[in-house]
C-alpha cells in the first residue's frame, strides 16, 4: 500500500483571501499518514483529519478495503483511491465500505487497476463503495474501471455502488447517490437490495455495450428495495449474447426467490442504447405477474435506441412484468424500439396485461383559475389490475358538464392555443391520451371521457383568482358519478 501523490507543503495549506472554504478547513486539520479508529475504521492513506471529516491528501493506492467509521465523511478533494492486488493474492471486497451505521462520501475518485480475473461473491465481491445495513450518501464522485482483468471478465461482480440491508425487521436504511459519474464498471453502476430506500439522482452511467462477455445493468433495485431513480443519464447497456442488458432493472418476487419491490419512482431519466431501457421484472414462481399491485411509476423518461445490437433478440423501451405499475408520458424513439423493425422482438412498450377492463385518469383533479389553461389531464385504458393495455376500440369523446361547463374548451397543447379537440385516440404504445382545458365560468367542471365500451369522469374545480377566499364548490347532487374502472 502506498500513496501516489506528493504531500502538500505547509504553505499550500495556509488559507488566504480568495481561497475556497474547503482549503480554509484543511488549514485547520491535522495531517496523518493514515487513519485508524480504536473501535472501527481504517484508511491506509494520508488524510487530513478534522472532526468526523477525513480528507485525502493525494491519490492513494490500496490492496485492502477502506473502513469508514460510523458518521464519518470521506472527502476525496478530487483525488482517487486505486485498488490493486496484494502481493501473492487478489483484491477482494469493496474499495471502501462502512464499518458502522453510516458513511458519507464526497468529491472522491475510485478505480481498480490490473486486478486478477478471479470471481468472488458475497462479502468478497468487487465493488467501488458498499453500504451494508447503513445509511449515507455518495455525492459528486467518479467511478472508473471497477472491474477485473482486461475489462472483459464475465464475473457477476464489479458494481460501482452496492447497497444492501438484509435486516428485514430493522429500520429502513436511506442512501443517496447523486451527481456522480460511473463508467467502466463490470456488472452494474448501482445495485440496491433489501430493506433500503435509495435516492439515485442526476448521475451519469456509461456501459460498455454492445459486448459479448456480460449483460450489464445501469441501475438495479430489487428484493424489497424502494426509492426514486430520477434525472439520470444511462447509456450503452447491450449484450450480444443470449440474454439482455438493462438501463434500469426493478426485480423481485418468487420468480427470483426474494421479496417484491414497491413504490419505486422512475422519472425524468435519459436512457440511450440499452437493450431494455426500463425493465420491471417481478413475478411469481410461474413467471406470471404478482397478485398484489407493485405501484411502480415510470413517467416522463426519454428512451432511444439507434438499432438492433442485442443477440437474444429482445429490445424494449419499457418492459413490464408486474401488476398495477403506472407507465405514461415517456418519449420512446429509434429503430431499436420500433415494433416494425423486428416484429415480436423490438417494442416501444411491452406489458404483460389482460383484456381491457376500463378507462382511468392518471392525473389528479385540477384546480384552475378562470381563463387559464389547465395542467394536463391524462387518461389510459387498463386491464382489471391497472396494467396499461391498448383497447380494441381506441377512439374516445370528451364532453363536460356542471356549473363551469359553459364556454369550456379542450385543447391538445399545453398553452391552450391550438385548435380545440373533442376526441382522443389512445392507439399508442402507452394507451394514453393527453388534453387540457380552459374555462370561463367558476365552479365544478365534470370532464367525461367515453366511447361505446368504457367511460370515466373526473371533477375539476375552476375558481376566480380575484376571490381567493372562495371555497371550492361541492359537486352537485345530480353530477354524473362513475366508479373507477381499473
Amino acid at each position: 500500500m502506498g500513496c501516489a501523490g506528493e504531500e502538500p507543503s505547509q504553505a499550500a495549506l495556509q488559507s488566504s483571501p480568495g481561497e475556497d472554504l474547503h482549503t480554509a478547513e484543511l488549514s485547520m486539520a491535522s495531517l496523518q499518514e493514515g487513519f485508524q479508529d480504536a473501535s472501527c475504521g481504517y484508511v491506509p492513506c494520508p488524510v487530513f483529519v478534522n472532526g468526523n471529516v477525513l480528507t485525502l491528501a493525494g491519490t492513494c493506492a490500496t490492496s485492502s478495503t477502506l473502513l469508514i467509521p460510523d458518521g464519518y465523511v470521506l472527502d476525496g478533494a478530487g483525488n482517487f483511491i486505486i485498488a490493486v492486488d496484494p502481493p501473492g493474492g487478489h483484491f477482494t471486497g469493496p474499495i471502501a465500505r462502512n464499518c458502522g451505521g453510516s458513511a458519507f462520501y464526497v468529491n472522491l475518485g475510485l478505480m481498480a487497476m490490473g486486478l486478477a480475473d478471479v470471481c468472488d461473491a458475497g462479502e468478497d465481491a468487487l465493488a467501488g463503495i458498499r453500504f451494508d445495513n447503513a445509511t449515507g450518501f455518495v455525492v459528486s464522485s467518479q467511478f472508473f474501471n471497477i472491474r477485473q482483468g482486461d475489462g472483459t471478465s464475465g464475473c457477476q461482480e464489479g458494481v460501482g455502488i452496492l447497497i444492501d440491508n438484509q435486516d428485514a425487521l430493522g429500520p429502513i436504511q436511506f442512501v443517496g447517490v447523486q451527481n456522480n459519474l460511473m463508467m467502466g464498471y463490470q456488472k452494474a453502476g448501482v445495485a440496491a437490495t433489501g430493506n433500503v430506500s435509495v435516492n439515485i439522482t442526476a448521475n451519469r452511467f456509461v456501459g460498455d455495450g454492445p459486448v459479448d462477455y456480460l449483460a450489464q445493468i445501469g441501475v438495479q433495485v430489487g428484493f424489497g428495495a424502494t426509492g426514486q431513480i430520477v434525472n439520470n443519464q444511462i447509456t450503452g447497456h447491450s449484450y450480444t449474447g443470449n440474454g439482455v442488458a438493462n438501463g434500469i432493472l426493478i426485480y423481485g418476487g418468487a420468480l427470483y426467490g426474494g421479496p417484491l419491490s414497491f413504490d419505486v419512482l422512475i422519472e425524468g431519466n435519459q436512457l440511450f442504447n440499452n437493450d431494455i431501457g426500463v425493465y420491471l421484472s417481478q413475478g411469481d414462481a410461474n413467471g406470471d405477474p404478482p397478485e398484489v399491485q407493485t405501484d411502480i411509476q415510470v413517467v416522463d423518461n426519454l428512451l432511444h435506441f439507434d438499432g438492433v445490437t442485442n443477440g437474444f433478440v429482445y429490445q424494449a423501451g419499457i418492459s413490464d412484468l408486474g401488476t398495477g405499475n403506472v407507465i405514461h408520458s415517456n418519449i420512446i424513439t429509434g429503430s431499436g424500439y420500433d415494433p416494425a423493425t423486428l416484429p415480436g422482438s423490438t417494442f416501444a412498450v411491452d406489458v404483460l396485461a389482460g383484456p381491457t377492463a376500463g378507462l382511468a385518469f392518471l392525473t389528479p383533479p385540477r384546480q384552475v383559475p378562470v381563463g387559464q389553461c389547465s395542467g394536463p389531464l391524462i387518461v389510459q385504458t387498463q386491464d382489471a389490475n391497472g396494467n396499461l393495455v391498448v383497447a380494441p376500440t381506441t377512439s374516445f369523446d370528451i364532453i363536460s358538464a356542471g356549473p363551469a361547463s359553459s364556454g369550456v374548451q379542450f385543447y391538445a397543447d399545453s398553452d391552450c392555443a391550438g385548435p380545440t379537440v373533442t376526441t382522443l385516440d389512445l392507439d399508442n404504445p402507452q394507451a394514453q391520451g393527453r388534453f387540457y382545458f380552459r374555462a370561463t365560468t367558476p365552479g365544478s367542471l365534470f370532464v367525461l371521457v367515453f366511447n361505446e365500451n368504457w367511460a370515466q369522469v373526473q371533477t375539476q374545480q375552476v375558481f376566480n383568482p380575484m376571490n381567493l377566499r372562495q371555497a371550492p364548490e361541492p359537486p352537485l347532487a345530480s353530477a354524473p358519478r362513475l366508479e373507477p374502472q381499473r
